[in-house]
């Protein structure tokens, strides 16, 4: 690498010379570099721990965390008390970022691939990288594109947006496997329903004293898995007087939270929204409740045959009556709709189904109902927005048609997340240059040009606005570095900053020196917060000492304009594949441990045994232990997995909490790369839903119909349940 310093480049830039030379992105002054004393000052003690606060990025919600440190190395991650969104809370995931940080396949440097998906990478200096981004940024105009995802920071994304706005090319694809099977779009467009704009919601489980989720995984994976958590906590541990929140969850595979609820209802998959409109016919035509709920219900409730849905979901017309008459009586109740209703054909009108009960409760936009998180209080920090997946096949099919000539993709693996039907592999042959920042190579790094990787997050600055936000506060969650990077590796922002100087259009655009100075400019714009502090350099020092912005009361907010129109009608949802070859519904869902998948180059979490099955390290086809009798399946036995869309290979588990009629498997394994602890192991399942749009631009992830064919091997499960046979007096619900 040559010696020319940043600083040095800019001087350069300002001289106006025309040359594409880009220098190195050294920040020495960010940076203080920690050696043992050769003689201690008095007062230090060996091994005395510092503490620094920052966010967590194994995932999208921005949960707080301190890091304890030791002699220069992070040793320990815990939840931030203070933050918001966590309030000290962390799940698994989070406690295991420190083998991101550790993790012996890393990426060290900056590198160039010899022929996509060849493995064959040349490690080159970083001027020679940015230069060749430069130079081919520089070369696209307005003909790039910018793929990232749900952990991505908020600073990068507003960065590369400022980029893309420059050169005239579309705005960001923020789309990955938390926002797709999450259903972050059809939950965000059916809020313009409910709460008079598009966003996120956020439920507010805690002050709610009865809570119909259809499917909502908010224990496990479901968009915020710790700050639901702690909402959880604060349900069902009420103050003297007030009554313990009821929970009742309706799936057709006990997950996580159907296991800690007070009653689990396996209603037929596909179903879910014949339930809601069950329930508001119902209550309309009852006595239970007040009149206005009555009367609200009546709007939406459309001309139904009670006994018909009887039949249809399998919950008996005396339950749906049970239901409707807690809900129209509770004080606070609330309705959430999960993945099985996101996942569907029309799911934003599938969610709006849903979100009716929340109108009838009258729970908008205020305690223990829906809101949307308050916008941040300077226009420069927007609410993340997410793309569906219309926006990423669209991108797709500019790559396909030779309209994209640079690619750079941060925080994604679409080459994993996406069905192979999807074609984005096939797309990127005419993609000029593809550039990934990926800090281990991925699936999708295996077809770059160009690796630049990223520094981890734990040597990282940054920033997010926190969605869905909690209590009611505007949340910016701050990111720092807590030691020294352990690689010669450059932040994603600098790099970008620094190739734009020589793009047309952008120099202008993205002027800041580095990505500190963004963060810093943006920071200190923000007003007075929960901990006050005059000054810029205060407000700076207090931001990163305790983790981010919030106000210390919640804004005041207007009661949202209500647009749902009545009645509710919605049938079935349609299943993908003929019932007479494939006879099971397939149940996909996104394990609690590996998240999206990224997390399976985390030996902690492979390890780590799925809290309903126990078992670790592999990929496993959940089914009822009657429905294995009858086909001859036993634990461990290989069975082939087909679906129109694909075909995949697991070894069987005898799971008696799903119903006879479905199979569910975990999302999270099935690597062809991201390090020697993800790769070659377990099956991935995305590849058995359809790469093709559904009628509202989403995948249909819980509307597919598999079969079964025993393969004649068996492979012994890592399972740290008993195996001791229990008997025919075991507990089987079906």
């Amino acid at each position: 690498m040559t010696n020319l310093t940043r600083r040095n480049f800019i001087k350069i830039g300002a001289a106006g010379t025309a040359t594409v030379i880009l220098a190195g992105c050294d920040s020495d002054e960010r940076w203080v570099k920690i050696e043992t004393y050769v003689r201690s000052p008095e007062e230090e003690v060996a091994g005395n721990p510092k503490w620094f606060a920052t966010t967590c990025r194994q995932c999208g919600a921005g949960c707080g965390v301190i890091a304890r440190v030791i002699n220069g190395r992070a040793v320990k991650l815990e939840g931030n008390p203070e933050h918001p969104v966590n309030r000290g809370a962390l799940c698994a995931r989070g406690q295991a970022g420190l083998q991101v940080l550790y993790n012996p396949d890393r990426v060290q440097t900056a590198a160039r691939q010899d022929g996509r998906a060849t493995r064959n990478y040349e490690p080159i200096p970083w001027n020679t990288g940015i230069n060749q981004l430069a130079e081919a940024l520089n070369s696209a105009g307005s003909r790039v594109a910018v793929w990232v995802g749900t952990t991505t920071p908020g600073h990068l994304v507003d960065l590369f947006t400022r980029f893309t706005d420059a050169v005239g090319a579309p705005a960001p694809v923020r789309y990955d496997l938390n926002a797709g099977f999450g259903g972050y779009a059809p939950l965000s467009n059916a809020s313009e329903g409910v709460l008079g704009q598009a966003g996120l919601p956020t439920y507010g489980i805690g002050d709610a004293d009865f809570i119909l989720s259809f499917g909502a995984e908010f224990l496990g994976s479901w968009i915020s898995a710790a700050g639901y958590g702690r909402e959880y906590g604060e349900f069902r541990s009420k103050r003297i007087g007030k009554a313990r929140g009821y929970l009742v969850q309706l799936e057709p595979r006990m997950s996580n939270t159907a296991a800690s609820a007070d009653r689990w209802i396996p209603v037929h998959p596909g179903t879910e929204v014949l339930v809601a409109q069950a329930i508001l016919r119902l209550i309309a035509d009852g006595s239970a409740g007040s009149q206005e709920r009555r009367d609200l219900a009546g709007q939406f409730a459309g001309d139904v045959d009670l006994e018909e849905i009887a039949e249809q979901t399998d919950i008996s017309v005396e339950t749906l009556q049970t239901l409707a008459t807690t809900f129209a009586n509770a004080s606070r109740p609330l309705a959430i709709p999960g993945t099985p209703v996101t996942g569907r054909d029309n799911a934003t009108e599938a969610v709006n189904a849903i979100n009716a009960l929340n109108v009838v409760a009258g729970n908008l936009g205020g305690s223990g109902g829906i809101s949307l998180t308050p916008a941040a209080p300077i226009n420069a920090l927007a609410a993340p927005t997410y793309s569906n997946y219309q926006d990423a096949a669209d991108l797709i099919a500019a790559m396909t048609n030779g309209e994209i000539d640079v690619l750079l993709v941060h925080g994604a693996n679409p080459a994993f997340e996406l069905p192979a039907s999807a074609g984005f592999q096939a797309a990127l042959e005419n993609v000029g240059l593809v550039v990934s920042f990926a800090s281990i190579v991925d699936e999708t790094a295996l077809y770059a040009d160009l690796l630049l990787p990223d520094r981890v997050y734990l040597e990282g600055w940054g920033y997010d606005v926190a969605t869905p936000g909690f209590q009611g506060l505007p949340i910016v969650s701050g990111q720092q570095p807590v030691v020294t990077p352990l690689y010669d590796n450059v932040a994603a922002a600098d790099v970008l900053l620094t190739a734009a100087k020589s793009v047309s259009g952008a120099a202008s655009a993205l002027p800041w020196t580095d990505e500190v100075a963004f963060i810093k400019d943006i920071v200190t714009q923000l007003p007075e917060a929960a901990y006050p502090a005059e000054g810029d350099d205060v407000k700076w020092a207090y931001f990163l000492q305790h983790g981010g912005w919030w106000p210390a009361e919640a804004p005041e907010s207007e009661a949202p304009e209500v647009s749902l129109g009545g009645p509710v009608e919605l049938g079935p949802a349609m299943y993908e594949g003929d019932p007479a070859e494939y006879p099971y519904f397939l149940h996909l869902y996104m394990s609690p441990i590996l998240g999206d998948g990224s997390g399976a180059s985390q030996p902690w979490l492979q390890g780590t045994p799925d809290p309903m099955t126990t078992i670790a390290w592999q990929t496993w086809v959940e089914i009822n232990p009657r429905t294995a009798e009858e086909l001859d399946l036993d634990d461990g036995d290989i069975v082939r997995v087909s679906s129109p869309n694909g075909t995949i290979e697991a070894p069987i588990y005898r799971y008696p909490a799903i119903r006879p009629d479905t199979l569910a498997i975990p999302i999270g394994q099935g690597h062809e790369a991201l390090s020697r602890y993800a790769k070659d192991r377990g099956a991935n399942p995305v590849q058995l839903v359809s790469g093709t749009p559904g009628n509202d631009g989403n995948i249909a992830w819980s509307t597919v119909r598999v079969k079964l064919e025993k393969q004649g091997e068996n492979k012994p499960l890592a399972v740290f349940e008993s195996t001791v046979d229990q008997g025919e007096d075991v507990h089987i619900p079906f």
